[in-house]
Order: structure tokens, then C-alpha cells, then sequence
């Protein structure tokens, strides 16, 4: 018994945040996909049409505009209106993600930590989920908070919020093994950001835990880079080989990064030659 009551304590001290579904402010909705859908041609993934996709009375109404502000004005007019059109199916979409998220959150957030060999920061006692009517789901990484489509299905809402905390653990791994990284590399559209995408898909794709959560889910990298390959596998694959050594066992976490990261600049020009 007073073994249990060893272990138990040690369990309550282990930090495991939770995850607050809420919906994304206004503001940061209109400038987020503002960034997405303004023209510039220095854009390494131009994904306005997914916005327009999903959108298709904003792509008419932006049309033709160059004016940044003009731009701005139309994106603000027609999500300000969505908003209040769509307010109970947001609010509906909100309360359902935060139910089957928390069908699975204990063990895919400590699965997370035990598997990258590291802890939640102890300030860290929430990670903030925004419901959001922007198809594209960007992470920020400083404030540990990203952002949903309120239209997904409850399979991808669990696939993309594992994605998305994962880039959590594994940029404060990553700088613990490689200290004097500059933090400004870890967004697009630097090698460091495009590798934490690539393995984000290959761990995904070959940890039991986070697969038994997302019922076997392929999880694959951006739609632009599925056709990259090195030798005869594609990035997923190639680097996901380098992963199962570390699933299982032959070598630590710490030690796949360095080994994933020394692979990518040794193809960086295979990896980089993507779509401008």
C-alpha cells in the first residue's frame, strides 16, 4: 500500500495542462486569414485557396483588391457578418470538440511528454483550442495555443489537436537538445519549421497510442510536399523509419532529432525544392 501511495504522488506531481476549447476572438480570426489571403508572391505555401474554398463569397468580394487596407476592410465586413450568421453552430462545434477531445487528452498529453523525454513547463497549466472559421490551423507556439476549423469531424478535430501539440513538446524538446537554436526558425520558412512538420506527420503515423486515438489515420505532410521523396520514400516515410528506432527503443528521443535533423541537411536540396 505505502508503494501505491508512492506512485500516486508521483503521478498528481507530473504536470498534464488541459485543453480549453473556446471560440477565437474576432480580431485575430479577420487578421489571420487576412495574412493568409492578401497576395505575396514571397508566400513559401500560398494557401488562400483553402481559405476560398471554404469561403467562396470572401474570394468574390476580395477580388481584384490590391490595397491592403481596402483588403482588410472587405475580410473584416464579411467575417464579422459570419460570425453572428453561424454563432450557434460555432458554439455547438465548440462544446462537441471539447467532449471528444476529452475523451482521449490524459493519455495522448502524457503519451506526448514520455515519448519526447520531456515535461510540461510548470507554468503551463492550459493549452488554449480556438474554434475557428478559418480552415487553416496555425499554432502559437509562445502563447501554447492554436486554432480549429469549427466544421471538422470528430476523428480530425483529435488528429489535428495531437498535430498541433505536439509542435508544444517538440520545440521545447528541441531546445534542450540544441540550445542556441534561434527561435525566429521555427515558423515558416526555415528548415527547422519544415522538419517539425515532416516528423510531426511521421510520429503520428507510427505511435501506437496517438494511431489507437485517431483510428489509424495516415496523417500526411502539406498537400505541397507529398510528392517529395528520398530514394523511393516520401518524407513521411523516410523519416518515420528514423522514428521507429526510437518507438522502438534502439535509440532516445534526443538522439532521433539529431539523427532527423542530420538527414534533412544532408537532402535539404531534395526536401527545399518545393513550390514558390
Amino acid at each position: 500500500m505505502k508503494n501505491l501511495d508512492n506512485l500516486n504522488s508521483k503521478i498528481e506531481k507530473i504536470n498534464i495542462p488541459k485543453v480549453k476549447f473556446e471560440l477565437a476572438p474576432t480580431k485575430m480570426e479577420v487578421d489571420l486569414i487576412f495574412n493568409f489571403c492578401y497576395p505575396d508572391d514571397t508566400k513559401i505555401l500560398n494557401w488562400n485557396y483553402r481559405v476560398y474554398d471554404a469561403h467562396p463569397k470572401l474570394k468574390e468580394m476580395v477580388g481584384g483588391i490590391t490595397d491592403k487596407n481596402i483588403f482588410y476592410n472587405k475580410c473584416e465586413q464579411y467575417f464579422k457578418k459570419y460570425l453572428i450568421e453561424n454563432k450557434d453552430n460555432i458554439e455547438k462545434a465548440r462544446d462537441n470538440f471539447q467532449e471528444k477531445w476529452d475523451e482521449i487528452a490524459e493519455k495522448n498529453l502524457a503519451n506526448l511528454s514520455k515519448d519526447f523525454e520531456t515535461k510540461y513547463p510548470e507554468n503551463i497549466k492550459e493549452i488554449k483550442a480556438y474554434v475557428s472559421i478559418n480552415p487553416i490551423c496555425p499554432r502559437f507556439l509562445d502563447k501554447w495555443s492554436f486554432s480549429l476549423f469549427y466544421k471538422f469531424d470528430d476523428n480530425t478535430i483529435k488528429s489535428v489537436s495531437i498535430h498541433e501539440i505536439t509542435h508544444f513538446l517538440y520545440f521545447k524538446k528541441w531546445l534542450e537538445v540544441f540550445p542556441d537554436s534561434d527561435k525566429k526558425k521555427f515558423d515558416s520558412p526555415h528548415s527547422e519549421w519544415r522538419l517539425s512538420e515532416i516528423l510531426a506527420s511521421s510520429i503520428a503515423n507510427n505511435n501506437k497510442t496517438i494511431q489507437g486515438s485517431t483510428n489509424n489515420r495516415e496523417h500526411k505532410v502539406y498537400k505541397e510536399w507529398q510528392d517529395i521523396k528520398i530514394g523511393e520514400k516520401i518524407l513521411s516515410e523516410y523519416f518515420g523509419e528514423l522514428y521507429k528506432e526510437h518507438e522502438n527503443g534502439k535509440i532516445s528521443f534526443e538522439d532521433f532529432l539529431k539523427k532527423s535533423w542530420e538527414e534533412y541537411q544532408k537532402h535539404k536540396d531534395i526536401i527545399e525544392n518545393l513550390k514558390k
